[in-house]
């Protein structure tokens, strides 16, 4: 449980039982790492975990006389909707990325129209990351009231500007740059739509002395490289304990994807007093807000990203000045507590 997803996963069902709720994770897993979890060893993914799945849900919800169902990813959509179905109960879809896929590929074309029918079909209600999401849902036909905006959270505690509890490890340090140049840095994986390219061509035409530090792995590792050449140092996918500590040795977090939801990484460098310089995208002026928590730059834009990039060089105070006050809006709206409150009230709405 390192990614993202697989995160929100283990923190939601961990503080709603925290608070007095029975819930259980049928979750996809060679061996169950949490007490509440009902793990299927994956076996093939398309069809058959999914039935398998099903059925799990069915028997785990009839033992606990379960209220609700939530479906987490779009390969159990359908499966969470049979079993709720078959328990005559709420299911509810969570949906953290946007219906529409950032390639024009027929494979991603095929991706979209299977998503989009698994979205139409009768969910009693959407668990979403934004209100981007939610609005591109309505575009499709979905009801608005069916619509609930979750949003996405962040451990203020653990990601905070006092210093990491993990530190990085020490073969990481030793490829860090140790000259006075930005420390730019980017946390995710490395895909077409992450925006990197643009990234890449906007340090050509920086005028600041800058580096970009990468902590992510994924297919376009080497290539990337290549592009970026001695701009750029690729550390790999680190241990998820150490990403505060990452955010602590960049003096600005980029992210220039052309497609979100709501990252968390722009969450984590909030709260940590990073600032941020991200694309328009998804979920990200829902967070960012432009000149005030962080810099805004329209996606395949590696002109806008280069003034952002050289403003922030130029000006301390300014780097200071947003990082405080995104730390600020973070602490205020996207802790964990007051996330298992939206899914407290908005579950309730939906079984009354």
């Amino acid at each position: 449980m390192v990614r993202g997803g697989q995160i929100h996963v283990r923190n939601v069902v961990s503080g709603l039982r925290a608070r007095g709720h029975d819930v259980r994770l049928i979750d996809w897993n060679d061996e169950p790492e949490r007490s509440f979890q009902r793990s299927l060893s994956p076996h093939f993914r398309f069809g058959f975990d999914p039935t398998r799945t099903l059925v799990r849900a069915i028997s785990v919800g009839r033992q606990m006389d379960a209220d609700a169902i939530i479906s987490k990813t779009r390969k159990t959509y359908l499966a969470g909707l049979g079993a709720a179905a078959a328990l005559d109960i709420s299911h509810v879809v969570h949906v953290g990325s946007s219906p529409t896929a950032a390639g024009g590929s027929i494979s991603d074309c095929l991706l979209d129209k299977s998503f989009e029918a698994r979205l139409r079909a009768p969910h009693d209600a959407y668990f979403v990351v934004c209100q981007a999401i939610g609005d591109e849902l309505e575009a499709l036909g979905i009801d608005p009231n069916r619509v609930f905006d979750v949003k996405n959270a962040v451990d203020t505690d653990r990601f905070h500007p006092d210093g990491p509890p993990d530190p990085l490890s020490s073969s990481d340090m030793k490829r860090l740059p140790d000259d006075d140049d930005l420390r730019l840095g980017y946390v995710g994986g490395l895909h077409e739509y992450k925006g990197l390219d643009d990234l890449a061509d906007a340090l050509d035409r920086v005028h600041s002395d800058s580096h970009l530090i990468v902590a992510g792995d994924g297919p376009d590792r080497e290539r990337l490289e290549r592009k970026f050449g001695s701009t750029a140092t690729f550390l790999g996918a680190i241990p998820y304990e150490q990403i505060p500590a990452f955010y602590h040795e960049i003096d600005v977090l980029v992210l220039p994807s052309h497609t979100e939801g709501l990252p968390r990484v722009v969450l984590e460098a909030q709260a940590t007093g990073t600032p941020v310089v991200a694309t328009r995208v998804g979920g990200v002026p829902e967070v960012v807000e432009d000149g005030q928590t962080g810099l805004l730059c329209d996606a395949h834009d590696p002109d806008c990203l280069a003034a952002a990039i050289d403003r922030l060089a130029t000006d301390g105070a300014e780097r200071s000045r947003l990082a405080e006050v995104g730390r600020e809006a973070v602490a205020t709206s996207f802790t964990w507590d007051s996330l298992y409150g939206r899914y407290e009230r908005f579950l309730r709405t939906i079984c009354d």
